[in-house]
């Protein structure tokens, strides 16, 4: 079955992600005086995750393939759509106080609570970062988050890019290869 299945990830923000033509960030802490980003850091998480989907059978499509790659936010789902996929990840980076870390997951509807909830197990399986649970798309910090506009999707916030353990674990390749594994079997289990 899963030879059939075909994945849309997302690496969230990114290049024309809200402004035509302006590179969008997302989080970033600086480290030793050099700036480490979400959209980064999230851009090496969907390329591997791609590698493992592809592995098990299944096709993987990026909103983007790199920092330069245009993919206004408002477009993604319709893409996802046009490439028939019939599931959306996008991944990102928790940001607050340096405090506050783990892993958590929204969702849109009771029915893609399931996917939610082995996502975010499967990272916080393989990361070993705290388990901060699966949300409604109404417990984030906006009214609406486009990207769950597919029918099936979620959004996952792997751990906090300002906090140190839980970057080191983001930026730790052997982590992210382990992550992306499981969570690959889990996408394509549901």
């Amino acid at each position: 079955m899963s030879a059939k299945r075909t994945i849309f990830l997302d690496p969230g923000h990114g290049m024309s992600s809200r402004r035509a033509g302006v590179y969008d960030t997302g989080a970033g802490v600086k480290v030793n005086g050099k700036w480490i980003y979400e959209a980064d850091i999230v851009m090496e998480w969907a390329n591997e995750l791609k590698t493992q989907l592809e592995v098990l059978g299944a096709k993987g499509i990026r909103s983007r393939i790199n920092a330069s790659d245009a993919a206004p936010l408002g477009e993604r789902v319709a893409v996802a759509h046009k490439y028939q996929c019939d599931t959306f990840i996008s991944l990102h980076c928790n940001a607050a106080d340096g405090k506050a870390h783990g892993t958590e997951t929204f969702y849109r509807g009771a029915k893609n609570a399931a996917l939610a909830k082995a996502c975010n197990a499967a990272i916080v399986d393989s990361l070993g970062t705290k388990d901060r649970k699966i949300r409604t798309e109404s417990q984030s910090q906006h009214k609406t988050l486009a990207v769950l506009n597919h029918p099936k999707a979620c959004l996952i916030e792997l751990a906090f890019i300002d906090h140190p353990q839980d970057r080191l674990r983001l930026t730790d390749e052997h982590l992210r290869l382990l992550a992306c594994q499981k969570l690959a079997e889990e996408i394509l289990a549901h």
